[in-house]
Parts: structure tokens; sequence; C-alpha cells
């Protein structure tokens, strides 16, 4: 698995050249951020937005256009749908929010019908972290999408991360469930989710990765602290995937990590049938550059669910 984001790009780089389409995409930090990506020739770009705003925002930033597709469409709610039908009709291969507010940028998502939704019908935030401190990517959910998950949930959301783990080079990547102690207790619901769902990767009924919890943060992270704890785990301090027990542990450490531990990340939504990018007003250049190779990479892959 790749230790480095800047070794993804290195690869997505390698590869054929995807087609980002990006709805409503007229702000400054979004063309900035596509423009960069364009010329690391990690994909060809469609601007779904206000030709006019695009020109002009592209002109105080010294932007040449001239490998742009832009469409011209000033509504962003209509931006989203002529973005959706790119990526529907094999136009486009995936997805990016620009200037549109994210409830208008799901709704056209989710939407059965005309939505990029995949059949299995769930949703789920997959961070990829480089954190100086860890000697490899790190891989973390949901952030940002499921508020507590269930049980089935997070067997399918495991199933996305181990996937997208497969699709960095890492085939047998070690899974920790995250809860606050190593113990099994049934007054902690995510201690008794993590022992179950432990349980069913010994028996081989889930495949993909190697999978222990409960374990606290430290054990799942650090070989020392599984030392001192005298714990005796699978995954041993190593792990390549953080599943949370919620979204409020789970966007903690995203932001903890990015603002206190120097982190870059790079995010994608996965359970779509292509790639679909949803940056934060708040991520910085890095983030929102890296998202785009990620996706990158998995739309070349061809990983996601119809």
């Amino acid at each position: 698995m790749h230790k480095h984001l800047k070794e993804l790009l290195k690869e997505v780089k390698q590869d054929h050249s995807p087609t980002l389409a990006v709805a409503a995409g007229q702000d400054e930090e979004t063309i900035q951020a596509v423009n960069r990506a364009r010329k690391e020739n990690v994909c060809k770009v469609t601007l779904i937005g206000n030709k006019d705003t695009i020109q002009q925002v592209s002109e105080k930033n010294n932007i040449d256009l001239d490998s742009f597709t832009i469409v011209d469409q000033k509504d962003t709610t209509q931006a989203v749908e002529d973005a959706v039908k790119l990526v529907k009709e094999g136009k486009a291969d995936f997805i990016m929010k620009g200037l549109v507010k994210t409830s208008t940028y799901m709704k056209k998502i989710l939407d059965r019908q005309n939505g990029l939704l995949s059949r299995e019908g769930l949703l789920t935030h997959v961070a990829v972290m480089e954190i100086p401190s860890y000697p490899k990517l790190l891989l973390i959910s949901d952030a940002a999408v499921i508020p507590k998950p269930t049980m089935e949930q997070k067997l399918k959301i495991i199933e996305y991360a181990t996937e997208i783990a497969g699709a960095l080079g890492n085939k047998k990547p070690k899974v920790a469930l995250i809860s606050a102690v190593e113990t099994i207790s049934i007054k902690v619901k995510s201690t008794v989710d993590a022992a179950v769902i432990t349980a069913m990767n010994k028996r081989e009924q889930i495949k993909g990765g190697i999978i222990d919890g409960p374990l606290a943060l430290d054990v799942a992270l650090s070989k020392e602290h599984c030392r001192i704890k005298g714990l005796q785990s699978p995954v041993d301090g190593e792990a390549d995937i953080l599943i949370f027990p919620n979204i409020e542990t789970a966007n903690t450490f995203y932001k903890s990590t990015v603002l206190l531990a120097d982190a870059t990340a790079a995010a994608v939504v996965a359970g779509t049938t292509a790639p679909v990018i949803l940056p934060s007003r708040a991520d910085d250049d890095d983030t929102k550059f890296y998202s785009i190779v990620l996706a990158s990479s998995l739309a070349s892959k061809k990983i996601y669910h119809s």
C-alpha cells in the first residue's frame, strides 16, 4: 500500500486520464483545485456553472481555460443534474461539488431514478489520511455521512473501505474497530458490534481484510501500547483502516489530525456508481486536490458498484 499521497499521484499520472464533472464549478477554490489537477495530468475537467463567473475567476488567477470544457449553467440545481447526467451517460467518470449547497448536491446524487446511488443503497464517507507521525496511509470511516451506523451498516462500511484499500495496493488491510476500550461490555454497544464483526471475520463470513475489535485508538496505532497493555491482536498497532463507532468520533479524529498533526486528507463518498467528491468549505487546497487524485484513481480502476 502507498505510504504517501504523492505516490498515488505518481500512479494516477501514469494512468489514462478520466474526466471530472464539477457541479456549479464557478468558485475560486474549486477552479484552483481542478486547474492543479489538470496541470498535473490527473484528469480532464468539465465545469458546469456560470460561464461568466468562471471566466472572471480564471482571469483573476491567470488560469488558462482552453483545456477545460465549460457548460454554461447559471442555475446551481440544474448544474448538479447536468453533472450527474454526464456521469450516467459515460461522458464523465466522477463528480465533485462546487459552489452549491451540500443538501442540493446530495439530493441529486441520491435520486433513485436519475442519481448515482448504487443498488446497495448505502452511502459512506471514506478518508485517506497521510499523518506525518504514522508510517503509512490510514483510511478512516465514517466522518461525514452516517451519524450512528448500525452493525449492518458497519459491515458495508468495512466492505467499501477494504475495497478502496485494495485499490491503493493493500489487498489484506488490517481493520481496527474502534471503541473506548478493548474489553466487551454489553453496556457499550460499539464493543458488542466489534466483537460480533471480529468473530464473523475469523469464520470467514467477512473477507478482504484482517479485522479486530473492540480496540482503543492507541492499541490500533501503536505496537508499543499493545506491548504495555499486554494485548494480543492481529492488528498489533499497525492498522490500515479505522472504523469508528459514530460520526462524532470519526469527525473529531479527522479534524484533530488535520489541525494538530499536520495531516493531509483525501476523501470520497462510497456506495455510489462512480466516485463522488464532497469537499468541505474548510478543506485546504491539498485536501481538495488529493481528493481529486483519489477519486481519479478509483474511477480508473472501476471498483465502484452498479
